[in-house]
């Protein structure tokens, strides 16, 4: 077993769950949820951009860019979500009146 660095780990680990993520987000047929894992998937993929060795830096370029053009290509279908226009639609209570003494 061969002791690695910190900084190593967190690239390569970055590196896997970007490509994970990217994979789901574009599978899910939910359009939110399929931008949120592509909004993470870029995140993930910021440190093996810094860290990684230059196949890994490469790679989670090209990770990044996917990943913007998903959630990109996501937003406006994420804003128009049937569930989340459906939560929207739903009336306000109507205000309960206080019985009256008497």
């Amino acid at each position: 077993m061969q002791l690695g660095s910190l900084k190593h780990a967190a690239a390569t680990g970055g590196f896997w769950l970007a490509w994970m993520l990217l994979l789901a987000g574009g599978l899910i047929g939910s359009p939110s949820a399929g931008f949120g894992l592509a909004f993470v998937s870029v995140s993930c993929a910021v440190l093996p951009l810094a860290f990684g060795s230059t196949r890994q830096r490469i790679s989670a370029g090209v990770a990044l860019l996917l990943g913007l053009l998903l959630a990109l290509s996501l937003v406006d279908k994420a804003q128009n979500d049937p569930y989340f226009n459906k939560q929207r639609s739903k009336p306000a209570p109507a205000a309960v009146e206080q019985p009256t003494t008497r």
